[in-house]
């Protein structure tokens, strides 16, 4: 039984970390865009993760628990290793601040061990069909957002020339369109497009806390089930009841240490306003979920960033603070390496 208690903490514990770090991902927005205080956000968006979670993470689930590596490979001991590896890795870039993907650690975490176990025993474990082409949908996720978040700004901006809240905003607005900025001003048109933006910017972003449910922690929930179903006990073997656990685990990180990454993309990255917010949300949550429905764990945060870039290659006058990209870049891309040579050498010397 002690292995099945040392899996579910490895599995609570990851999913703390996963809600303390992708809590950026859902909540910044609404806060940076200065609609709900971060306690408001959590409210709202756990309700839509959880819904997310439970319902739409099937697809998924299947993928990490099977669709990666064959089903032998990840017993109890190679689940244990794949989450307190990708657990720590989450944690530490938690505290330096980083935003990362705990749906591609965990896919590293698990191709690493399958490379070890397939080299040791001379044989091959590893789907590499499924593997190539999840490889390929990360490098083109980001780029999708990218486009998809250009073209919708470009859409919107169509109808809705003006971005508004902020004084620079004001400001440009003011000078480049002065007397349709003074009319609308002054007879509450600008005032109430700001007001239905902002609800339409709450519902976005409810609809990537969907996404993150769907795919994130679904991914958390698959590695803990697949560790579980060969060997453990009967009662542990129920994916609802591993699904609550996870969840459990995610709203404690979120509740507890969700603040030290929840106003970085909102602050550091870009400035927002409900305009910018609901188009960087509502691009990323569409490419996440249709991923999610084809059973592939995306990298959240470079959609993310994807759909922030498209969204600034887009402004007339750009807000994007390139110098916090620098730190994002050097997560994304250490990420994969690090966490399945790690996880690999540990399965190697087990």
């Amino acid at each position: 039984m002690l292995p099945e208690i040392i899996l579910i903490m490895a599995g609570i514990y990851l999913a703390w970390s996963l809600g303390a770090n992708d809590t950026a991902n859902i909540v910044s927005t609404a806060i940076g865009a200065k609609i709900l205080s971060f306690r408001q956000a959590l409210t709202f968006l756990l309700i839509c993760l959880i819904l997310g979670a439970l319902f739409f993470s099937k697809e998924i689930i299947t993928t990490i628990q099977s669709g990666l590596v064959q089903n032998e490979v990840i017993t109890i001991k190679e689940a244990i290793i794949a989450l307190l590896i990708t657990a720590i890795w989450v944690h530490f870039s938690t505290w330096k601040k980083w935003p990362v993907s705990t749906g591609q650690a965990i896919v590293s975490a698990i191709f690493g061990i399958g490379l070890a176990q397939s080299l040791s025993q001379n044989t091959n474990f590893i789907h590499w069909e499924k593997i190539l082409s999840l490889t390929i949908v990360w490098l083109l996720s980001p780029l999708i957002g990218f486009l998809v978040s250009w073209l919708s700004f470009k859409l919107m901006h169509t109808f809705v020339r003006h971005r508004h809240l902020y004084l620079s905003d004001k400001l440009f607005d003011l000078i480049t369109h002065p007397f349709r900025t003074i009319i609308e001003w002054f007879s509450g048109k600008l005032k109430r497009r700001e007001m239905i933006f902002k609800g339409i910017l709450l519902i976005s972003s409810g609809y990537l806390a969907l996404a993150l449910g769907a795919n994130t922690v679904a991914s958390t929930t698959g590695l803990v089930y697949s560790g579980i179903i060969l060997s453990g006990p009967q009662f542990l073997n129920n994916l609802w009841l591993i699904k609550l656990i996870v969840l459990g685990g995610v709203i404690l990180g979120i509740v507890t240490y969700g603040h030290r990454l929840g106003d970085f993309l909102a602050t550091s990255l870009i400035k927002l306003n409900p305009l910018r917010g609901f188009i960087i949300q509502s691009s990323t949550a569409t490419i996440i979920l249709i991923a999610s429905a084809f059973g592939y764990p995306l990298s959240i945060t470079g959609v993310f960033i994807g759909s922030f870039l498209g969204l600034n290659h887009g402004e007339t006058h750009t807000h994007l603070k390139f110098k916090a990209i620098q730190n994002l870049q050097f997560a994304f891309l250490v990420t994969m390496p690090l966490v399945a040579v790690t996880s690999g050498i540990i399965e190697w010397l087990t």
